[in-house]
C-alpha cells in the first residue's frame, strides 16, 4: 500500500515538473506564512479523515494510521499540480507543510486511547 502512494507522488511530482506553461512572476515562497499554516491544518485534517474513514471501515488503529497516509499525500500533492498548472509554482515548501500537519496530527492520533 505504501509503496504504491510512494509510487504515485513520484509520477505526479514527474508531471507536474514537466508543464512548462509560462506564468506570471509569482511573490517568493517563504517557509513561513499563512498559506504554510493552511497546508499544515488541511493536510492533518485530510489525515484524521482518513484514519477515522479507515477505522469505520473495519480497520485496526495500527493499520488505519498507514492507510491514512496515502490519501493525506494525493491530496497535498493533487494540490500542488494544480497549482502548478494555474499558477506555475510547484511548491516543496507547501508539501513539507504538508508532511508535518499529517505527522502532527499521526502522533496525536497513535497517542490516544479511542
Amino acid at each position: 500500500m505504501i509503496s504504491c502512494s510512494l509510487a504515485a507522488v513520484a509520477c505526479a511530482l514527474r508531471i507536474a515538473a514537466a508543464d512548462t506553461t509560462p506564468h506570471r512572476a509569482l511573490p517568493p515562497d517563504r517557509w513561513l506564512g499563512p498559506d504554510k499554516v493552511q497546508h499544515f491544518f488541511v493536510s492533518g485534517l485530510a489525515y484524521a479523515g482518513s484514519f477515522a474513514g479507515a477505522r469505520v471501515a473495519g480497520a485496526d488503529r495500527r493499520p488505519a494510521l498507514l492507510i491514512a497516509i496515502a490519501p493525506a499525500a494525493a491530496i497535498a500533492v493533487g494540490k500542488e499540480i494544480r497549482d502548478r498548472r494555474v499558477t506555475g509554482r510547484f511548491s516543496v515548501r507547501d508539501l513539507v507543510a504538508d508532511a508535518l500537519g499529517a505527522g502532527a496530527y499521526a502522533a496525536l492520533l497513535a497517542r490516544t486511547a479511542r
